[in-house]
């Protein structure tokens, strides 16, 4: 990554003490190495050659600064908080935002507010819901907890179950593997022979047991329902990642019939039968397991994944005691914050991915849920939330990848955000280091944007503000 470039003194004298810092072993004030990760990279290896009429320095730390050179301070806590709020007013009163914007920006060690506008006031927030969805995942489940899909089968039956466990990225080359240790433990205890067409055959029925999950597998207040413009499929306790669908665990079980019958061979016939529960006493002969919590949270904040959102979100609901439910995963959601000390204030949640207009959420919460998470204390929450890439890098990755360009473009690398946009919505909130050294925490959302243009203004205005409590503009 390469630095931002300062546009003003006091920006080039706080990249200098930033830079100095890093390139000697350090770390800016209030800080640890962990922080610096959304700083751009500063490559301590010197150059192969040394330029004529200089002399070397070390890069064992025993190197001395020269005290007849004076390294700049960087600006206090205070100072940044005037100077940003300064520039984020400035900002806001162009009116890029649109006419129903809140902004919230706090410094996360001290917990003072920065700049502060309307951020109280709950709005549809998008997919910054997902970062409750996330912060819940990660409390209530455990970085390493996987969700388990089996194949169940009593004794000898001739009947084998598919029993979805809720894993929201069920491959094909899974359910091909399902297959294979299914035929295998067919083929060391077969079923009895019976005639198909006249000759006998050993045949094996297929069924789903989908019921790890309940109620409505869509919400009526999805935008346009949600999974007709190809953004979510119906909520079920198996989601392909290759094949959607209305019903995706049938689909599934489909596909699992098939690669069965291809992995038995001659002599057998596979048929699905649709939907039954396992019977009782029935055993394991077959599994594979979901990818762990730490990824399906990380894939879902970098890429704004509704499905993993929304099983996570029913996950959630089934830990924390509720049924799993959209309504059961909101309540697990509220469980959890209030257990973290997250306040939500009048937020209402609705779902777990943010499809639904009826999501309202302030700046405020959101904030506060990032301080929150970040706290040393809360290292399950820290390790994804901004230490391990899981939310979009500025200019680098995810949905930020093509962001922050033009007069933001300085903040490429040094901004990790949750971004959310729906029809006439957008937001933006996440962390960044300030010119102080100090991390910072931010929310900004933005409604009532009814043209494309006033979209891409009102995101290109939330950049900039991001940029501006960086520092580098």
């Amino acid at each position: 990554m390469t630095a931002p470039q300062p546009t003003s003194p006091g920006r080039r004298r706080a990249a200098l003490a930033l830079a100095a810092a890093l390139v000697l072993g350090g770390v800016p004030g209030g800080l640890d190495a962990a922080d610096a990760a959304i700083w751009p990279v500063v490559d301590p290896t010197p150059p192969a050659t040394t330029p004529p009429g200089t002399t070397p320095v070390p890069t064992d730390g025993s190197a001395e600064l020269d005290d007849t050179v004076a390294l700049p301070l960087p600006p206090s806590e205070d100072e940044v908080r005037q100077a940003v709020n300064l520039d984020v007013t400035r900002i806001v009163d162009k009116g890029g935002l649109g006419p129903a914007a809140s902004v919230r920006i706090v410094d996360v060690e001290s917990g003072r507010s920065i700049y502060s506008s309307r951020s109280g006031t709950p709005r549809i927030a998008a997919s910054t819901t997902k970062l409750f969805t996330a912060t819940a995942a990660l409390a209530s489940l455990g970085l390493e907890t996987r969700f388990p899909t089996v194949i169940e089968r009593k004794g000898r039956a001739r009947t084998v179950t598919l029993v979805s466990g809720g894993d929201p990225r069920m491959t094909n080359a899974k359910l091909r593997l399902l297959a294979k240790q299914t035929a295998a433990a067919l083929k060391s205890k077969q079923p009895a022979r019976t005639k198909v067409k006249g000759k006998l055959r050993k045949v094996v029925y297929v069924r789903l047991d989908d019921s790890v999950f309940a109620g409505a597998s869509k919400l009526g207040t999805w935008r346009k329902g949600g999974y007709g413009l190809g953004t979510i499929q119906p909520v079920r306790g198996t989601a392909r990642t290759t094949v959607r669908s209305s019903d995706s665990a049938a689909s599934a079980a489909r596909y699992f019939a098939k690669r069965l019958d291809s992995s038995l061979g001659r002599g057998w016939v596979v048929e699905y039968r649709g939907a039954k529960a396992a019977p009782a006493k029935a055993r394991v002969v077959a599994r594979v397991d979901s990818d762990t919590v730490h990824t399906l949270v990380k894939r879902m904040l970098l890429v704004s994944d509704n499905q993993v959102a929304e099983v996570l979100s029913r996950h959630v609901a089934r830990s924390e005691g509720y049924r799993p439910t959209f309504a059961g995963g909101v309540k697990g959601t509220r469980k959890v914050m209030r257990r973290l000390g997250v306040d939500l204030g009048t937020s209402v949640l609705a779902d777990g991915s943010g499809l639904s207009a009826a999501n309202k959420i302030s700046p405020a919460a959101v904030v506060n849920l990032l301080s929150v998470a970040a706290q040393p204390d809360r290292s399950e929450l820290r390790a994804l939330l901004y230490e391990d890439w899981s939310l979009p890098l500025a200019g680098r990755t995810g949905t930020l990848a093509y962001r922050f360009t033009g007069k933001s473009e300085c903040a490429r690398g040094a901004v990790v955000a949750k971004t959310g946009s729906l029809d006439w919505e957008i937001a933006l909130s996440g962390y960044t280091v300030g010119e102080d050294g100090r991390l910072k925490a931010f929310s900004i959302v933005a409604n009532r944007l009814w043209t494309s243009k006033a979209r891409d203004k009102a995101r290109a205005a939330a950049d900039r503000i991001a940029a501006t409590v960086n520092g580098c503009v």
